[in-house]
């Protein structure tokens, strides 16, 4: 994914989802994953 990237010169981010240490339910991930989508697509239009 980076080299695509860098092929199209293009500034790749990172997208981190925090999580307690003993780990997150799948309910809890999916739920964790949708709302910084959300806010990754927010930036993204703005």
């Amino acid at each position: 994914m980076r080299a695509q990237a860098k092929a199209r010169k293009a500034d790749p981010k990172l997208l981190i989802v925090k999580h307690p240490v003993g780990g997150l339910n799948a309910e809890e991930l999916v739920d964790r994953i949708d709302v910084a989508s959300a806010v990754l697509k927010d930036a993204v239009n703005a």
